[in-house]
């Protein structure tokens, strides 16, 4: 066992990133990445999202979202309108397409994370739901940002000011040697 191993973050990430891999590698054969499913299903879930708020329901910057929508739009998978008097503001709507791959994929999503639960009863599964729950909430309402002084509190050593530039003079033209007199000739 490693120090890391000890770290909570540390626990949690990798979980994480085992049970994306798990759900990538059903997930891939169907043509979907994991952010394309989570969009879907909350797509399917709420008609009429934002692009905005999808960004943030799936955990993924609104600039990852963009890529993410203009994918399953090229696929057919999803619709999307302007909004009347909302400005630039869309409203997405899954297409029948994809409804039907939904829930083809969402079937498998559910195995992945079976075998999660499966290692849990559902008092362990409420009482880890109720601890993570905890644990985000160490960091909501902003109360867990740090600046990057505070996460990285060693000193950096203070800039120095630039140095002031000195009027350049020329230096002497060296006189000319054998070779390029001789360069100077041909040319």
């Amino acid at each position: 066992m490693t120090a890391m191993d000890d770290r909570l973050g540390h626990v949690v990430k990798s979980l994480e990133q085992e049970l994306s891999g798990a759900k990538d590698a059903v997930l891939r054969p169907m043509g979907l990445t994991v952010p394309q499913y989570s969009a879907l299903l909350v797509i399917a879930e709420t008609p009429g999202i934002s692009g905005a708020e999808l960004a943030r329901q799936c955990l993924v910057t609104p600039q990852t979202m963009t890529t993410v929508l203009g994918n399953l739009t090229v696929k057919g998978l999803i619709e999307r309108r302007t909004v009347p008097g909302q400005g630039r503001a869309m409203e997405t709507t899954i297409t029948r397409s994809g409804k039907t791959l939904l829930a083809r994929a969402d079937k498998k999503v559910e195995e992945v994370e079976g075998l999660l639960a499966g290692q849990l009863t559902k008092t362990d599964q409420a009482q880890l739901r109720k601890l993570l729950e905890k644990c985000r909430a160490a960091f909501a309402d902003g109360k867990g940002s740090f600046t990057e002084a505070e996460a990285a509190p060693a000193a950096r050593p203070a800039r120095k000011a630039p140095a002031k530039k000195v009027a350049a003079t020329r230096p002497a033209k060296k006189a000319a040697t054998k070779k390029t007199a001789a360069r100077a000739k041909k040319k």
